[in-house]
């Protein structure tokens, strides 16, 4: 186990851009074929993968739909610093998808300062390769994003990540969304030398 994980003891789970009670909802990247929104396909994933950690007996807390700002803020008033650890779902987006080459892929951001963050997001993705995600998939420092530096890996005092979990370009059937909560789920429990159970 990496050492920076040692004292987790609870995984706090939140859906990628979204906004309730009274905020300006944000869906995210949308396909224009099919109309899928980014923020509704990360929310079933997210709601999947946080039924997939309990059953393995995992801590969860999965936050509301708030906007990045509101999730922020609070993360840090009922998270703890060391014992919390703070993933942030997305779907990646590319209007020239290829599904031959990119199907199955998954992404992990990290922030370089923050100690042990680069190593767990690699460690991640092997295992999430090793559970059947595409061999491409990556981990980048929040600097190599569309936008610099990404809020999620900035702001909460915790141990934080984003997770690209595919493409809303490629299909968003429910089958898909169980595909990459198992993803995810099977690449904590490896981080954890836990064995996933279905």
């Amino acid at each position: 186990m990496n050492p920076r994980l040692a004292k987790i003891n609870r995984i706090i789970l939140s859906i990628g851009h979204g906004g309730i009670g009274g905020e300006k909802s944000d869906p995210g990247a949308i396909d224009a074929k099919t109309g899928a929104k980014e923020n509704e396909v990360a929310k079933c994933i997210v709601t999947r993968l946080a039924g997939h950690l309990t059953a393995n007996g995992f801590t969860v807390l999965m936050i509301p739909d708030y906007s990045l700002s509101r999730s922020i803020s609070l993360v840090n008033e009922i998270g703890k610093a060391t014992t919390d650890w703070a993933l942030e779902l997305h779907k990646d987006a590319n209007a020239n998808f290829k599904p031959l080459s990119q199907t199955n892929m998954m992404g992990i951001y990290y922030h370089p300062p923050s100690r042990g963050s680069k190593e767990i997001a690699g460690e991640m993705v092997a295992f999430m390769i090793a559970a059947g995600a595409n061999t491409r998939s990556w981990s980048r420092p929040d600097t190599e994003s569309n936008h610099g530096s990404l809020g999620w890996i900035r702001h909460p005092k915790m141990l934080s990540h984003i997770v690209e979990a595919g493409f809303i370009q490629d299909t968003n059937t429910d089958a898909d969304n169980e595909k990459y909560a198992v993803f995810i789920a099977k690449a904590i429990c490896g981080m954890f030398g836990k064995t996933y159970h279905a």
